[in-house]
C-alpha cells in the first residue's frame, strides 16, 4: 500500500490500552496497520497508570502514542472526553473512529475522512446495562451520537452482518461504504491446542456485567452437572467489580488479559451467556472471549441471536445455543456433551476462527477501505 502524509491515520478510543478490549484487540491490530507502512497516530483514554511495556511496544511498532486521562466515569464525564478528544486529532489523512464518541469527536474536529467503527450500539447496551433510572436515561440520549456518526462518516465497519440492517432502519443516512470485520483474535497467540483436559472443565473468561445471563448460565451447568462431573472457573480481571458471579463456578482466580491465550487450553469449553431480551444491541455484539475460545479450539455455550454466532456456530458444529428455557438447558447440555466427547470439534472450533475472526484478515480489510476512503 503506497504510503500518505504524516499522519496517513489517526485511530481514535476510549477504551485503555491496559485494560482487555484495549490489550486485545486495539494494540495487535494498531501494530499490524503500522506493519503494513501507515504512520499511526493513536489517541486512548487511560484509567490507570500505564506500564512501560505499552509505550515501549508502540515505540517499537512506529505509533506516535497521545496519550490522555480517563478521568471520572459517567455520562457528563464522557461528553469531556469527546470534547478533548476532537481539540487533539493531530494532522492526518484518515480518521478511525473506534465507536460512537471517538466518530463525533472526529465530526467535530472535521481534519479528515471518517472511518465509523461501530463495535455495537454501544448507548442501548450501556442503558441496559445501567441499573440507575437517570443514568439510564442520559445514556439512551447519547443514541443521538450514532445518527451524528452516521451522518459525518465517510465508511463504516461492524462487527456482525446482523446489526446492518438494523441501522440503516433506524438513521437516515448510514455510509454506503462498509465491511464487517468480526471480533479479531491473534491466531499466532491463541494456539490451537487439541488436547482435552480431564475433569472436564469450563471456564468463564474476563468481565461479565449485568449483559450477560448468569441465572441462565447457572441453570444450564447445573443440567450438565446432572450429566457428568464438571468444574466451572472463573478467570477474573482485577478491575472486575464483583468478587464472584454466583453463576455455578466452582473455583475463582485473578488473571490478565494477557495471560488469557495460556489459561483456555486448560479448559473444555466456554460460557458466554448475554441476556435474550437486551434488544437490538444483541446483534451488534460479538464477545471477544468466544472468539478467543473458538480460536484455541474450544467449543462455546452462547444465547441466540449474539451478532452472527448462529450462522458461524451452526456452520463448523462450534458450540451450543441456548434459547432460554428449562427443557432447552437440558438438551443443549447433552448436546455440549456429545461435542466433548467428539475429537474432531477442537479442529471444527479452529477452522471457524482461521476463517472469520483472523486478525490478521481484519487488518487487510481495514487497510483495502482505508485506500477506497
Amino acid at each position: 500500500m503506497p504510503r500518505m502524509h504524516e499522519f496517513d491515520l489517526s485511530y481514535l478510543t476510549v477504551d485503555s490500552l491496559s485494560e482487555g478490549v484495549g490489550s486485545s484487540q486495539i494494540m495487535p491490530l494498531i501494530k499490524l496497520l503500522a506493519k503494513a507502512g501507515l504512520s499511526v497516530n493513536l489517541i486512548s483514554f487511560e484509567k490507570d497508570e500505564t506500564s512501560p511495556s505499552i509505550e515501549n511496544e508502540l515505540k517499537a511498532a512506529g505509533v506516535s502514542w497521545n496519550r490522555r486521562e480517563f478521568s471520572s466515569r459517567g455520562a457528563i464525564s464522557g461528553l469531556g472526553r469527546l470534547l478533548e478528544m476532537s481539540w487533539v486529532i493531530p494532522k492526518t489523512r484518515l480518521i478511525h473512529a473506534r465507536s460512537d464518541i471517538p466518530a463525533v469527536a472526529a465530526s467535530l474536529s472535521k481534519r479528515a475522512p471518517i472511518l465509523w467503527d461501530v463495535r455495537s450500539l454501544w448507548a442501548e447496551q450501556k442503558a441496559f446495562i445501567e441499573q440507575a433510572p437517570i443514568k439510564k436515561r442520559i445514556l439512551r440520549a447519547y443514541g443521538g451520537l450514532e445518527s451524528i456518526a452516521g451522518f459525518n462518516a465517510t465508511a463504516m465497519s461492524t462487527l456482525t452482518n446482523a446489526i446492518v440492517p438494523v441501522l440503516e432502519e433506524r438513521h437516515r443516512v448510514v455510509p454506503k461504504l462498509r465491511i464487517v470485520v468480526p471480533t479479531a483474535v491473534d491466531l499466532d497467540t491463541f494456539k490451537f491446542n487439541h488436547k482435552i483436559a480431564t475433569p472436564i472443565k469450563g471456564l468463564y473468561s474476563g468481565t461479565y456485567n449485568n449483559y450477560y445471563d448468569l441465572h441462565l448460565s447457572k441453570l444450564f451447568i447445573g443440567e450438565l452437572q446432572k450429566l457428568a462431573s464438571v468444574e466451572i472457573h472463573w478467570a477474573r480481571p482485577k478491575e472486575s467489580p464483583s468478587d464472584s458471579l454466583n453463576s455455578g463456578e466452582t473455583h475463582i482466580f485473578v488473571a490478565k488479559q494477557a495471560q488469557m491465550a495460556n489459561i483456555i487450553g486448560d479448559y473444555n469449553f466456554g460460557i458466554s451467556i448475554c441476556k435474550i431480551n437486551a434488544g437490538p444491541s444483541l446483534k451488534a455484539a460479538m464477545p471477544t472471549k468466544v472468539a478467543e475460545f473458538l480460536a484455541c479450539g474450544r467449543p462455546v455455550v452462547v444465547n441466540k441471536g449474539l451478532g452472527d454466532f448462529d450462522e458461524y456456530l451452526s456452520e463448523f458444529n462450534a458450540g451450543v445455543i441456548l434459547d432460554g428455557n428449562s427443557p432447552d438447558t437440558r438438551e443443549k447440555a447433552r448436546a455440549l456433551m456429545d461435542l466433548l466427547s467428539d475429537p474432531e470439534t477442537p479442529h471444527r472450533c479452529r477452522a471457524l476462527a482461521e476463517k472469520y475472526f483472523d486478525i490478521k484478515e481484519g487488518a487487510q480489510k481495514y487497510l483495502d477501505l482505508y485506500d477506497k476512503m
